[in-house]
């Protein structure tokens, strides 16, 4: 009885008054949503900030990942779609990774493009299986997550670097890019 009650109602109060009062169900849906309230920043406000602090590890996901062939250190490239920031995070096997490890958040500058260390914790302490950098604002950047042995501002596979070569005949561009040893990175995304 109820059922005929109601679409009896709405032909009394017309078709607009009844989809206005089920947008406001709808609205008051959303303004209530525990999810809209799990996350501290948003975009710019996210850049430098902890992404675990702001919320921003509830829906993150792995963009990357690069791990040694012998698992002792892998490294990874994370996102938040709610909070679009990007971080970077290391993990290592204590008994057979390197004793020194580096991480850091190479990223892009917004507006020139320029390749600049985003974050980076310095080397990871005796004992200390995994750290992770501060966000960055993914709209305006791009970025890669690589660990190293040396130091935090080393990049172990920096973008190509090519030399005019003078043994060449014709003086054809040669890859003079050092060999990565010191360990790896992610992809620019």
């Amino acid at each position: 009885m109820s059922e005929v009650m109601g679409v009896h109602g709405i032909r009394r109060w017309g078709p607009t008054t009844a989809a206005l009062a089920l947008l406001a169900g709808v609205f008051q849906g959303i303004a209530a949503s525990p999810a809209a309230a799990e996350f501290d920043c948003f975009r710019d406000t996210c850049s430098g900030k902890d992404p675990i602090a702001m919320g921003c590890d509830k829906d993150a996901e792995i963009l990357q990942q690069a791990t040694m062939p012998d698992e002792s250190v892998s490294v990874r490239l994370l996102w938040s779609p709610m909070c679009q920031g990007v971080w970077a995070k290391v993990s290592r096997d204590l008994d057979t990774s390197p004793a020194s490890v580096y991480l850091t958040l190479w990223t892009t500058r917004d507006p020139d493009g320029g390749v600049q260390a985003g974050d980076s914790p310095a080397v990871l302490g005796s004992g200390v299986a995994g750290a992770y950098t501060k966000m960055q604002n993914w709209k305006k950047t791009t970025a890669k997550a690589c660990w190293n042995d040396v130091d935090n501002a080393f990049d172990p596979a920096p973008t190509k670097y090519t030399i005019q070569s003078p043994a060449k005949e014709n003086d054809w561009p040669v890859d003079a890019s050092m060999a990565v040893l010191h360990g790896s990175c992610t992809q620019w995304m």
